[in-house]
């Protein structure tokens, strides 16, 4: 079944905000984070990526939030073993 979606591209505006984001992570070292539900990869983060995100599975679906702080955490914790 194929979607009806309409795609445009982004303002000017909105793509210099585009190319500041990917300089700004540019030299930062990114992570992912991995559905608690089936282990496939869910999101990348970046080294400065702070609070709270939520992110749909793309291989089970599953919404999950993420507090990327205390997923760090117990990312450094299990590795320090």
């Amino acid at each position: 079944m194929r979607k009806n979606i309409r795609v445009t591209e982004p303002s000017a505006e909105m793509q210099m905000k585009i190319r500041m984001a990917r300089h700004a992570i540019s030299s930062q070292k990114m992570r992912m984070v991995k559905c608690p539900y089936c282990q496939h990869n869910s999101i990348a983060v970046f080294e400065d990526t702070r609070g709270h995100v939520q992110a749909k599975c793309k291989q089970c679906g599953r919404e999950t939030v993420f507090n990327v702080l205390s997923m760090r955490r117990l990312l450094l914790h299990l590795h320090r073993r």
